[in-house]
């Protein structure tokens, strides 16, 4: 059985990923669900306020994690890692 970590399409030679049980960890399987996350819910299951939650999806991106942005409903921003299928 694969991690959530293990599916996402980055270079685990450059690219460390966040240790276990961190507030990062859980920020990467929020955005690696089939639905992504809002920002809203990040803030909201972290415990982080809005531009702390912003801040750190800056830091994943930075990392070489692909978060994609797209938008629900017209307004409300959805972030998403696309994760593979089969690995």
């Amino acid at each position: 059985m694969t991690t959530i970590l293990e599916q996402i399409d980055i270079n685990t030679e450059t690219t460390n990923p966040p240790r276990k049980g961190t507030k990062q960890e859980k920020l990467v399987g929020l955005l690696s669900r089939k639905t992504g996350a809002t920002l809203g819910q990040i803030s909201e299951r972290l415990g982080w306020q809005r531009h702390t939650s912003s801040a750190a999806m800056t830091d994943l991106r930075k990392r070489g994690y692909p978060i994609e942005r797209g938008q629900e409903d017209g307004k409300t921003s959805r972030y998403i890692i696309r994760v593979s299928e089969a690995k």
